[in-house]
């Protein structure tokens, strides 16, 4: 399934990038591939400990010089971890990986204009909204190795919703840098307090 949706967005970005002309851009692509550094509050663990994979691709539809709307779609690997201290065995990790689906509104701001006479917008600052779908995970104490699928008290929510702030820095009209801040407004377990968020530190590529 996750084969067939990267399919999709591929050719629709495929097709988007060919059918517009190149002095007037209407729609943008950019790949993207970076880290995040996540935490669960009510684990009983603290700090941004958690490292995994963001990468994926995003959509742009241009809606004037200042302003744009994305959606993008992400493998994004969250959760938390205790920290780790030489010659004991960590106490805690919880490894969950999603697909991301984030739809967020741009406003641009800093013209420059490269050798090639292209205009783009050094800065961007984004909000939005994205949905995640629990792919699989686990939970690793003590008490050892336990998958997702097999927990049956205060199972965790195959869908739920985050809320995002971050802010683009682009080096050149293709390459630049982003930071996010993505937090849950929901428990990700049923019945318990469960609540997690991340920063995202990312590089972009965009078409």
């Amino acid at each position: 399934m996750l084969r067939v949706i990267i399919l999709f967005f591929t050719l629709v970005q495929s097709y988007l990038l060919i059918a517009q002309a190149p002095e007037k851009r209407t729609f943008s692509a950019t790949i993207i591939a970076g880290l995040n550094a996540s935490q669960i509050d009510g684990d009983n663990t603290a700090g941004y400990r958690k490292i995994g994979l963001n990468v994926g691709a995003r959509a742009g539809v241009i809606l004037s010089e200042k302003w744009e709307s994305s959606f993008e779609i992400l493998f994004s690997q969250q959760g938390a971890q205790s920290q780790l201290i030489k010659g004991i065995p960590r106490a805690f990790k919880c490894q969950l990986n999603y697909i991301s689906v984030p739809l967020l509104i741009h406003f641009k701001d800093w013209e420059i204009v490269n050798e090639k006479n292209q205009l783009y917008q050094r800065f961007w600052f984004g909000a939005g909204i994205s949905y995640n779908r629990l792919m699989s995970g686990y939970i690793d104490d003590l008490n050892g190795k336990i998958f997702i699928a097999d927990i049956t008290g205060n199972p965790f929510r195959k869908n739920h919703v985050t809320l995002m702030a971050d802010i683009n820095f682009f080096f050149t009209r293709n390459w630049g840098i982003n930071l996010r801040y993505e937090r849950a407004p929901m428990n990700i377990r049923e019945n318990m307090y469960y609540n997690p968020h991340m920063i995202v530190f990312r590089g972009l590529f965009t078409f």
